[in-house]
């Protein structure tokens, strides 16, 4: 049954690519959002602004578990790397990533309750980032659609989960554990079935390469870790300034703005592997149609959402957060438009991850991390609540820009390149 459900029978592959890839995108990104409402509608504000602050940590740290090698793996065309090499060096960031958690911790002098609960989180992202290098190889295979199942199914059990357990319980220590154990034996069982099928790959150790994947992906992971930082940042300047009150009414505000993110994700995935095999053929003409055609379709979704949010994101989230939002319709449109730019700049940094320029990604991110320090403090003490979105949408906005003029400046060296006796592709 699960076997059927995972990879269909006689579908669409294409459509059940882009549909399940798009919902658990939708999901992943709602997950925060519906965690947040059963714990602000059960155990009040307050218990909502420290759950937002101890999520935030194991997302952000993420970046080191997954050391941002999945897309670099889905567009390795020429197996420079097998799946061995990039399962072993998995092990080893997901060790440190939980080491990073438990340093922020003990550094911030946390409790033991809430030390208990980062622990919890943060194993939950373990586990994600176990699933996500498995992922890789399926996508790599044709199957993005069985690896969007799995994700759905793990996503929807571990949420259901949590929101039952804090309902009983209102004990968020217990309501992460029962989180991180689902996932878990979810993982687990999807994960069986899935290599019932691909029996092929294998979970060795291969030791070898793990440093040059490190080398290799380690401007993908620092400027992972910068965009982390960048995008919440105004939530760490919301804790320090404003205090947990003000940070769950800044989380509800900010929910469309990774909705936005969850819609455009699914719009770049499933083209990462053809448009890295036309990179390393040459065929700079048809990479560049696609990156813009996708490019103008994330444009679009978000023009539909900055719409939508303006005339129903207040009254709506108003209703089912109990909060008092009508002051705020076009301070969440304008969140909604950095959003967007948010959206192409992710997009750049998996085109550029494609072309094999991991370095001009850290240039963007540390034009945002300068930016960042000089404006998101300034923003919120002047501005509250809407100069932490204002703040993040200048930041962002100066990486957008940078990210676009060093991904023009990447094609045009390949166009050059191609050009040059001995050189392969098609002109643009």
């Amino acid at each position: 049954m699960l076997h059927g459900l995972l990879f269909g029978k006689g579908d669409n592959l294409t459509r059940r690519i882009y549909f399940w890839n798009l919902f658990a995108g939708l999901l992943v990104s709602c997950q925060s959002a519906l965690l947040l409402l059963v714990i602000k509608r059960t155990g009040g504000d307050f218990a909502g602004g420290v759950f937002m602050i101890l999520f935030t940590v194991p997302q952000m740290l993420i970046s080191l578990g997954g050391y941002d090698v999945r897309d670099f793996q889905v567009s390795d065309a020429k197996e420079e790397f097998s799946f061995s090499d990039y399962y072993t060096t998995r092990i080893l960031t997901t060790v440190l990533m939980v080491a990073a958690c438990m340093g922020y911790g003990l550094a911030r002098g946390l409790n033991w309750e809430r030390m208990l609960i980062l622990l919890f989180l943060t194993l939950y992202r373990v586990v994600e980032c176990m699933e996500d290098v498995y992922h890789g190889e399926i996508q790599k295979r044709g199957r993005l659609d069985v690896a969007a199942i799995s994700i759905t199914i793990r996503v929807s059990l571990a949420t259901i989960v949590f929101c039952v357990v804090y309902i009983i319980t209102t004990d968020l220590v217990f309501a992460s554990a029962g989180m991180f154990v689902t996932a878990m034996l979810s993982y687990l069982v999807c994960n069986s079935v899935a290599l019932k099928t691909f029996d092929d790959i294998r979970r060795g150790f291969a030791s070898k390469n793990i440093v040059r994947i490190l080398v290799v992906c380690f401007p993908l992971f620092l400027g992972l870790i910068l965009y982390s930082y960048l995008v919440n940042a105004p939530k760490y300047s919301i804790d320090r300034i404003l205090g947990e009150e003000a940070q769950t009414l800044f989380g509800v505000l900010f929910l469309p703005v990774f909705l936005v993110n969850a819609l455009c994700q699914p719009i770049a995935k499933p083209m990462i592997k053809q448009m890295g095999i036309w990179w390393n053929e040459g065929n700079t003409a048809r990479f560049v149609k696609t990156a813009v055609r996708q490019g103008l379709i994330i444009l679009a979704v978000n023009a539909a959402v900055i719409v939508g949010g303006y005339f129903l994101g207040c009254p709506v989230l108003g209703v089912i957060y109990h909060a008092d939002l009508s002051e705020y319709p076009k301070t969440m449109a304008v969140f909604l438009c950095f959003g967007a730019v948010a959206a192409l700049a992710s997009y750049l940094a998996i085109v550029l991850t494609i072309m094999r320029r991991q370095w001009f990604i850290i240039a963007g991110y540390l034009t945002g991390l300068l930016v960042s320090l000089f404006v998101t403090d300034r923003m919120v003490k002047a501005k509250g609540i809407p100069g932490a979105g204002y703040a993040y949408g200048i930041v962002l906005g100066a990486v957008f820009v940078t990210l676009f003029v060093l991904t023009v400046a990447g094609i045009l060296l390949k166009q050059q390149k191609n050009a040059e006796p001995g050189g392969t592709g098609e002109p643009l």
